[in-house]
């Protein structure tokens, strides 16, 4: 992955504040980028937090995990379209900020960097979790703040050619979720399932579809979405395509693969196991396997897990340490987090996203409500804000570009209007999610944190006016 191996590699990381910049031609292929956009994409978060919204939804996550896919697709169909038809350094930060202005620019690059941070820190607390298979009397947090420092050892002193680990780490986790609906469809097909795995599935034992009716299946798609929220990844490894007409074959192949191994996933759990039963404190997929009979595949799962878990962690700190670069470089951060040592590392900006690692992990730790849900929530809510800006910059890079013939991605389909309600789409589940009691602190967060950008923009404007008057 070309991503991690150039990053000891000096180099003028313009956020895209000078509209004629583009990236330097990459040497990454259409599955390099799809392993990056996959592996990149299902963290631990999603082997672990499958369990809630099928408590909260029954067999009708599943249509939800359909309209993520769909919102997802419009989302990477935009980014594909500007990062083909308007390279850019800074990716979708860089064409927020020249398609719609400095403010969309500073918020879209600060957002990404706060959900990065989030996603990190829910990956470590996930990884905790499943750690307490082994060590059961050792705190999460301890655990959590280890596997966090891991990372940030990993980043600050490099390890060679470590994009190949970063591939094989991709292609363990894709595995163990392919692993596990093809064992678990041979149990059933071939009747070798035995115990609760065979008799008490949902779709078994038959019942509602729509258990909590169209409420439940709404109120789950904020942790829905957190399981493709990852897409950020793909995008700031696109401009090292060899050829970026092949990005948009890389994002379909990423978007049906992701689609195919949720969807498939979910529905043999629902199958084999209630979805009343399902655990939201440990894996369902871990606990659906303990019984088969063979509770050593529930064992070697959760290390599976464990071990893959580090790519997306690695990738969220990498992608977080560039963004920040990025924006101090362009004075929306202080400049000093943009200062890259001799062999191209900014340990400024790794001590910066580590104290924001520390302190998500430690605060949310100290909050009365169950910690992962937190973190997801938030991270979710923030999510929503940067795929509204990303499609909102489409449709003004649409605009602008008035009757010529544009190059679209097949992924933005139905656009201008598929794109349009795709955005009226995301409000309706952020003020639907609002209205759940127990996603409101997440919320709250999320204003709380857009309030604080949006004071640091007026702040870094009214400096950036004082020099350009000086």
């Amino acid at each position: 992955m070309q991503r991690m191996e150039t990053r000891h590699r000096p180099a003028n990381r313009d956020i895209g504040r000078a509209e004629s910049t583009t990236p330097n031609k990459g040497s990454m292929g259409v599955a390099e980028l799809v392993f990056i956009g996959v592996g990149g994409i299902i963290g631990a978060g999603f082997f672990l937090g499958a369990g809630l919204p099928i408590r909260t939804a029954g067999p009708s996550v599943l249509i939800a995990f359909v309209l993520g896919a769909i919102v997802t697709a419009q989302v990477i169909g935009a980014l594909s379209t500007l990062a083909v038809a308007d390279p850019q350094k800074g990716s979708f930060v860089a064409h927020s900020r020249k398609y719609l202005g400095e403010y969309a620019g500073f918020l879209q690059g600060w957002t990404y960097y706060i959900t990065s941070v989030l996603t990190i820190s829910s990956e470590a607390v996930a990884m905790s979790i499943f750690t307490r298979m082994w060590l059961p009397h050792v705190a999460t947090w301890i655990t959590a703040s280890l596997y966090a420092l891991v990372i940030v050892a990993i980043n600050a002193f490099g390890i060679k050619n470590f994009g190949r680990i970063e591939s094989l780490m991709s292609v363990l986790k894709i595995a163990a979720l392919v692993g596990f609906i093809v064992f678990i469809g041979y149990l059933l097909i071939f009747g070798a399932g035995r115990g609760a795995l065979a008799a008490q599935g949902s779709f078994v034992r038959g019942g509602s579809f729509f258990p909590h009716g169209a409420t439940g299946m709404f109120q789950s798609m904020l942790i829905v979405i957190f399981a493709y929220a990852g897409i950020g990844v793909f995008a700031t490894a696109a401009p090292e395509m060899k050829n970026p007409k092949g990005i948009d074959k890389a994002a379909w192949i990423t978007v049906i693969t992701l689609a195919v191994l949720y969807i498939a996933s979910i529905a043999l759990l629902i199958t084999v196991m209630p979805w009343r039963a399902m655990s939201t404190t440990s894996s369902p997929f871990v606990d659906a396997l303990r019984h088969t009979g063979v509770p050593i595949l529930g064992e070697i799962l959760n290390g599976i897990i464990l071990v893959a878990s580090f790519s997306v962690m690695a990738g969220a700190v990498f992608s977080a340490n560039q963004i920040l670069e990025n924006l101090g470089e362009s004075r929306d951060a202080p400049r000093f987090v943009s200062r890259v040592s001799a062999n191209g590392t900014s340990y400024w900006s790794l001590l910066v996203t580590t104290v924001g690692i520390g302190v998500t992990i430690a605060v949310s730790y100290m909050l009365p409500s169950n910690v992962y849900n937190f973190l997801i929530s938030a991270s979710s809510f923030l999510t929503f804000l940067y795929w509204f800006v990303i499609l909102w910059t489409f449709l003004s890079w649409r605009k602008k570009n008035g009757r010529k013939q544009l190059r679209v991605s097949s992924l933005a389909f139905g656009q201008p209007v598929m794109p349009i309600l795709t955005m009226a789409f995301v409000v309706f589940l952020t003020v639907y999610a609002f209205l759940q009691k127990d996603q409101r602190l997440g919320f709250y967060a999320f204003v709380a944190l857009a309030i604080v950008i949006s004071l640091l923009y007026a702040v870094t404007s009214a400096k950036r006016g004082r020099r350009e008057q000086a």
